[in-house]
């Protein structure tokens, strides 16, 4: 049986509080492989941001004796204190598995565990994430990573699949798909983050150049724009083009290119019945071979499931 200390404070969300008590803890009688212990830095009664409280017995200490620390969630403008973040280092340099869900992400980077790391948190944080600790490695794309001793989640639903990960890993998949059932979630999703990423909505046409040439090129995604067209659309030379672009948004033309395609393919996905085959042809990839490789390897799911759970 492996121990388990979850951080409560006072503010959180009831929710992510009990997902890792739901998927690890006593569940109705059902068979237990953990205990689950909650914990917070001062005891006592808690407030939520669901209009009720919490009575937490136990503080910090529980960290000291913990196989898994878990981190379900944080106030990205609270500075943790030094009390709290050396007990989760204290644990991690003793062998335990810190474990930050959703935007628990913001204490585990704060603890300093996670420098030149990956660590994963839900899209909406991740550049703020990124910009408060540079040190981080913030990835926005995955439902979540496990690098042995450290394992961090995207946002809400994903903690449960982090959760079973969880149990997947130390128990099997036997245990885990069991455990889903009881909970009647899916044992593995497919797909990742990215897929929720919102279709960002293209800004106006300004006098900047590069925006012109985006808009441009987002105008005829359905056809091929080769670097030299897309250069001379905008009366550049196709070496300035490529320079500007890249100072502009971080990455080249093909890139960001290709990035609008499947954007529009999620969207027609989305939004309309078309056939996979309409599809990719209207976002510029000319095959449905072409558009699920590049689903696959992006988004790490299918058109048809895309459109199976977004549609």
């Amino acid at each position: 049986m492996r121990s388990v200390a979850v951080l409560a404070y006072d503010g959180m969300s009831p929710f992510h509080l009990s997902v890792p008590c739901l998927v690890l803890g006593d569940r109705l009688g059902g068979e237990v492989e953990y205990d689950v212990q909650v914990c917070a830095e001062h005891p006592g009664r808690l407030g939520t941001n669901a209009g009720f409280d919490l009575y937490v017995e136990r503080g910090l200490d529980v960290m000291e004796h913990a196989d898994l620390v878990i981190l379900p969630s944080w106030e990205p403008d609270l500075e943790p204190s030094g009390r709290l973040v050396e007990a989760i280092r204290a644990a991690h340099a003793r062998g335990a598995t810190v474990v930050g869900l959703c935007i628990g992400a913001f204490l585990v980077a704060a603890s300093g565990i996670a420098d030149g790391r990956d660590v994963v948190t839900h899209w909406r944080w991740a550049e703020r994430l990124a910009a408060q600790y540079p040190k981080v490695d913030v990835r926005a794309d995955v439902l979540w990573s496990d690098l042995g001793d450290l394992v961090t989640s995207a946002g809400t639903a994903a903690s449960l699949d982090c959760c079973l990960h969880l149990v997947r890993t130390h128990h099997g998949v036997e245990r885990a798909e069991q455990l889903a059932r009881v909970i009647v979630v899916a044992p593995h999703r497919s797909g990742s983050q990215a897929q929720y990423i919102p279709v960002p909505v293209p800004p106006d046409p300004t006098d900047d150049v590069i925006e012109r040439a985006m808009v441009w090129a987002r105008m005829r995604l359905d056809q091929p724009v080769s670097l030299d067209e897309w250069a001379a659309a905008v009366a550049l030379s196709r070496r300035t083009f490529t320079r500007q672009f890249r100072a502009r948004t971080g990455s080249s033309g093909q890139a960001w290119l290709l990035q609008q395609r499947l954007d529009r393919a999620r969207l027609l996905l989305e939004t309309t019945d078309q056939s996979i085959e309409r599809v990719a042809t209207a976002s510029g990839f000319g095959s449905s071979s072409a558009l699920r490789h590049h689903f696959h390897h992006v988004l790490g799911t299918t058109p048809q499931r895309h459109r199976q759970e977004f549609g």
